[in-house]
């Protein structure tokens, strides 16, 4: 995959730890909606927290490790899919780097 443009990577760069906090803060308040109705199944309610932050550590880690210049399409891409970057930081992006994005994720 191509590399997106210095602009586009400065950007990401700049609005990452915004789109990282904002998909952390989802997980955690799905993870206190199992909390707050757990009562007579605190069991079963931690089996699912466990699931569940089981497989959202990997989404984390897929979707915001590693991220680089070479792999940013693959990064924004995820971000999309887990509906944590807004449309309008999306939008923010040049055409070609949104037009790859699209592209992909209409796959």
């Amino acid at each position: 995959m191509r590399q997106i443009k210095e602009s586009d990577w400065k950007y990401l760069r700049k609005i990452k730890d915004i789109i990282i906090n904002r998909h952390c803060d989802a997980i955690l308040e799905a993870l206190e909606l199992f909390i707050k109705n757990r009562e007579g199944a605190e069991h079963q309610t931690y089996l699912q927290i466990y699931s569940l932050v089981e497989r959202k550590d990997k989404e984390i880690a897929i979707t915001y490790n590693d991220l680089k210049r070479s792999n940013a399409i693959e990064k924004i891409c995820h971000m999309r899919r887990h509906l944590a970057m807004t449309d309008e930081e999306f939008s923010r992006f040049s055409d070609e780097t949104k037009d790859n994005v699209n592209r992909i994720l209409d796959l």
